[in-house]
């Protein structure tokens, strides 16, 4: 019987201390923690009266609070500070969600009203991720490791803003390579044509001054660290059109002379594709993808006579220097590809 009688008394102590411990995170002024610990309660209908006190007095302060705070931000009229604006609605928009499960009864009694939220939320986001995005972009544009950190924490502002938003791959890809210590590149293919050597040589091979100091190429046999960027340029396709010779035959004529003129052009094309792939060497997550399409292309036009000269126009006459030319081969084009897919990714390196 002793430990019978001690189970209410164990009961009674408990919800005095849930009592105790609400009383103070409200005179403490952690208004939306009393609501994160009463709310779920009285949706599954636990009705304790003084509770719903501390919610009811919790919620109007903390969006009171809110409010203020938000008409005296927008009275600055500065841009940095639309973050802080955004939250706020935030906060108000979930104390509104956690309480619309209330019994009718009692979110009358504590004159609760339904918020709607959604365009000053919109707007606010709008405009917080249009200061975060030039902000972090001007830090970035100094070339300084202190700026770069710098501008870190307003990309991951921006994160909790929206992940969706456009800029936010560009910016984390490039606050990653400013503060790497080496930003290590490699060429990958994993399509069924085989790529010479030469190819890869030439993708990566830089001229002085034309990347980044700490852009480095890298081998399969390159370690990385969590301070590193590694750089994947992927081949996924490489399509090389057969060579081709098109030829146009008409009838000139001047007088009683006549002459059969055949305009004739070479053509050969290779198209290389694939995407410039980033990643963070802390956890090897990536930053970003690029696709790309470079093309090297081979046309010579060329135009031969049959018949009289003097029956050629002024325009087929000029043509006649035109004379057919060795088609170059599929390595010699891939090494032009390979020159411009050089360049392509030089400028994302400098980005």
């Amino acid at each position: 019987m002793k430990y019978i009688r001690l189970i209410p008394a164990l009961l009674l102590g408990a919800m005095l201390t849930a009592c105790n411990t609400t009383k103070r995170l409200y005179e403490a002024q952690e208004y939306d923690q009393v609501i994160q610990r009463v709310a779920p309660e009285v949706c599954a209908g636990d009705m304790n009266a003084r509770d719903i006190n501390w919610v009811a007095a919790s919620y109007h302060k903390a969006n009171q609070a809110d409010h203020e705070r938000i008409q005296a931000l927008k009275a600055t009229g500065q841009p940095d500070v639309w973050p802080e604006i955004y939250q706020r609605y935030l906060s108000m928009k979930g104390r509104n969600e956690a309480l619309a499960c209330f019994p009718t009864r009692v979110k009358a009694d504590m004159n609760y009203v339904p918020l709607d939220l959604e365009e000053d939320l919109a707007a606010a986001r709008n405009h917080a991720e249009a200061f975060l995005v030039a902000k972090a972009t001007q830090l970035l544009g100094t070339g300084s490791s202190a700026d770069a950190m710098e501008a870190e924490r307003y990309i991951d502002q921006l994160w909790h803003t929206n992940k969706d938003n456009g800029s936010l791959a560009l910016l984390q890809q490039q606050c990653s390579m400013r503060l790497a210590d080496r930003v290590l590149v490699a060429v990958d293919h994993d399509g069924e044509r085989a790529l010479p050597r030469s190819f890869v040589d030439v993708v990566l091979n830089f001229d002085a001054g034309e990347v980044p100091n700490n852009v480095v190429s890298a081998t399969r046999h390159t370690r990385m660290t969590r301070d590193d960027v590694l750089v994947i340029v992927t081949v996924s396709d490489v399509q090389v059109s057969p060579y081709r010779l098109d030829e146009v035959t008409f009838k000139e004529t001047n007088a009683d002379k006549t002459v059969m003129v055949t305009d004739h052009t070479q053509n050969k094309t290779i198209t290389v594709s694939g995407a410039i792939q980033f990643y963070d060497g802390d956890g090897y997550d990536r930053l970003s993808s690029v696709p790309f399409t470079v093309t090297s292309t081979f046309k010579n036009d060329y135009t031969t006579i049959q018949g009289d000269r003097d029956a050629c126009s002024a325009e087929t006459l000029g043509r006649l220097n035109s004379a057919p030319v060795p088609v170059p081969t599929d390595e010699s084009m891939l090494i032009d590809a390979a020159v411009k897919l050089n360049d392509l990714l030089a400028a994302e390196l400098r980005k």
